[in-house]
């Protein structure tokens, strides 16, 4: 229904040129009645197309997929009532991991929402979405004047990126969106008194950092014999990755990362692993025995450091967040930045300190005695077969991880190349992440590789999306580690439950992965063996079509190492023997009397 008068729009569209304006060029949708204006008026707009796909849980987490693999926020549409409703675990995935997303919701018309809180629905497919989201977003509003629509808009893309960004949602009733502009009356976000409030008030949050406090920093530094540093997903949230490589050079300053790190920082002279009750084994004893660690877009949570009674006491922390609550989050900082990391990079681009030779050698001897061996075999050792994934994969390609044991294996033996993306879901944890986050992410450089990693168990969540993926020709790679159970609750099971594989292994299945692939014309290819520097892998990235790879693997295959709550870091005694363990102390014995 486009309006003929050239002078007016409909908000519908105007909504649409919202979005152009800001340099989106896909949005993300399930179609409903509810949004069918807003559908029509991108159909009609130059430089903005409509990614259908079919579940609106799916929409959110390609949005999500687009905004962290490209330089701008995501957008993802639904209708009322169940299409509101099926982008809750997205929305909460967007939160949690501090991704600027734009949910835009179709509402049924103002006539018909329920004016008495006693009533439960008034209009069919009703649903009060934004008192629902509101613990879950930045900013969530229902319009409900029409002269209001470009203000809400403006205003929830403004707080939605301002400080620690996130996702936000605006729910529009059909009614409005069917309404012509009137240019007289439509009232804008910037530029108001509200917008000029929120930015006085912004600019006091994160105050000039003292040259007190950077001299206190830079002395700690000089003295400090084992100085580390900590990435989070705030590096790369801040797009500091380039000031991050330079600080480190530096300082010359060994680094680990969180899960939601590792993709911040390829120099492999300085990486040393990822931390964490299911980080690698040579990373946890490192961070375990640094006396100095600076922690930058990071909140020190309990699955990077265990129990918190429990991790190194020697070491002094010093704190770097844009976040004030993720600062002494569960360990107290000695010194904390509570600013935004290019105003930290910047106030401490002059500091430059010489290498801790003896902290060098240290996890050096730590990391070659302790590091993952590769395992050759009969079966897939699954450390094994991501790190020959990880060799054949091209510098620019972006991997995304869904939930599981798959997500570990590959935070564990992934190495990051130049310009190589890892995306998974942190603290949403969802399963059923990685495919459709991969369409979005694909959606922002339709000419990089995509690769997706899932279980069989997560990509049946999502497994309608290989459609979109047939449909739209993505030329992704989809690898399903297949062990044929639930395999994270699985091992839970044999901790705690006497080995009842209720819901994992029994009552658990899943299809013929090669009949599903011909089901939806895409390629399929199955590994059951993997070798050294793996020809068969080269030969599946090089090809331009979309594949479903099924690598089988042993049901039997454990994450390991496991660090168990109440434990330190450095525990590694049920992995090591004797003679290792005695090692280990003599290194950390000659560390510490230096």
């Amino acid at each position: 229904m486009k309006n003929t008068t050239q002078s007016k729009k409909l908000y519908s569209e105007v909504i649409v040129d919202f979005l152009v304006e800001k340099k989106i060029t896909h949005v993300f949708d399930l179609t409903g009645g509810m949004i069918a204006f807003i559908e029509d008026a991108i159909s009609k707009t130059k430089g903005i197309d409509c990614v259908p796909v079919h579940h609106e849980q799916a929409a959110g987490f390609a949005a999500e997929g687009y905004a962290r693999n490209g330089n701008n926020f995501g957008v993802a549409i639904a209708t009322s009532g169940p299409g509101a409703m099926n982008l809750m675990t997205a929305i909460g995935s967007c939160y949690f991991d501090s991704v600027p997303t734009l949910f835009i919701t179709g509402q049924v018309h103002t006539d018909n929402i329920k004016k008495n809180s006693l009533v439960r629905q008034e209009g069919f497919q009703e649903t009060d979405v934004v008192t629902i989201v509101k613990s879950l977003t930045k900013y969530a509003v229902l319009v409900t004047d029409p002269n209001q629509v470009l203000y809400e808009l403006e205003k929830a893309h403004y707080i939605m990126k301002q400080g620690r960004p996130g996702p936000v949602l605006v729910d529009i009733p059909i009614n409005i969106q069917r309404t012509l502009v009137d240019s007289k009356n439509a009232q804008h976000f910037y530029g108001s008194k509200e917008h000029k409030k929120m930015e006085s008030e912004n600019s006091k949050l994160y105050k000039e950092i003292g040259k007190t406090k950077i001299s206190v920093f830079q002395k700690l530094l000089e003295e400090s014999k084992a100085p580390l540093v900590l990435v989070g997903n705030g590096v790369r949230l801040s797009q500091t990755t380039k000031e991050l490589a330079m600080f480190v050079k530096n300082n010359n300053i060994p680094v680990v990362a969180s899960l939601m790190g590792l993709d911040t920082f390829s120099n492999t002279k300085y990486f040393v692993g990822y931390i964490g009750s299911n980080g690698n084994r040579h990373a946890n004893i490192t961070f375990a025995n640094a006396d100095l660690i600076i922690v930058l877009g990071s909140r020190l949570d309990i699955r990077q450091t265990g129990d918190p009674k429990f991790f190194n006491q020697r070491a002094t922390i010093i704190h770097a967040d844009i976040d004030a609550s993720s600062i002494d989050y569960a360990i107290p900082a000695k010194i904390s930045f509570n600013t935004d990391l290019p105003h930290f990079f910047s106030a401490t681009k002059h500091i430059k300190t010489p290498v801790k030779k003896p902290w060098v050698n240290f996890i050096k001897q730590v990391t070659n005695a302790f590091a993952r061996p590769l395992v050759y075999g009969n079966e897939i050792n699954p450390n094994t077969f991501f790190t020959e994934l990880s060799n054949a994969s091209y510098p620019d390609s972006t991997i995304v991880v869904d939930v599981g044991q798959n997500q570990q294996w590959c935070a564990q033996s992934w190495t990051v190349k130049n310009n190589q993306r890892l995306l998974f879901s942190g603290g949403m944890g969802a399963m059923g992440f990685a495919l459709p986050a991969a369409i979005g992410a694909w959606y922002t450089n339709q000419k990089s590789q995509v690769i997706v990693i899932s279980g069989d168990g997560g990509i049946q969540i999502n497994i309608q999306e290989l459609e979109t993926v047939s449909r739209n020709k993505i030329p992704m790679k989809i690898f399903v580690l297949n062990n044929k159970s639930l395999g994270m609750v699985r091992e839970f099971q044999d901790l705690y439950f006497n080995k009842n594989y209720q819901s994992t292994v029994k009552g658990y299945g899943n299809p013929d992965f090669k009949k599903l692939a011909g089901a939806y014309g895409i390629d399929y290819a199955l590994i059951k063996k993997i070798s050294n520097n793996d020809s068969n892998l080269k030969d599946i990235l090089a090809s331009s079509r979309p594949a479903l790879i099924e690598v089988e693997i042993p049901i039997t295959a454990k994450l390991e190492p496991k660090v168990v709550y109440g434990h330190k870091l450095d525990d590694q005694a049920p992995y090591l023997d004797q003679a290792q363990h005695d090692f280990l102390e003599q290194l950390k014995a000659r560390l510490y009397t230096l």
